[in-house]
């Protein structure tokens, strides 16, 4: 399953994506809810992840991976902290 993310045109929605074989879904978030979904999402997969060892190992045999994973969770704190701030 692939899944891909974009703006809606009127920047008030996210769209997300899943194209799974020969079918395609879209569905619309919220922007508010949205900022929500994917916090909680994180939260959630992390914390699995931590209890799951056969994760924690496909996560160990792909180099860069973590370094990845760290980059996107600095850059939406960075940006959160801009959110505050407005």
């Amino acid at each position: 399953m692939k899944t891909r993310i974009d703006h809606s045109k009127s920047g008030k929605a996210l769209l997300l994506t899943f194209h799974e074989g020969f079918s395609t879904y879209t569905i619309t978030l919220p922007m508010p809810y949205a900022i929500q979904y994917f916090a909680e999402g994180l939260v959630s997969s992390l914390d699995s992840a931590n209890q799951n060892t056969e994760t924690i190992s496909k996560l160990n045999t792909k180099p860069g991976t973590k370094s990845e994973i760290q980059e996107y969770i600095r850059r939406a704190i960075a940006l959160f902290d801009e959110l505050k701030s407005k």
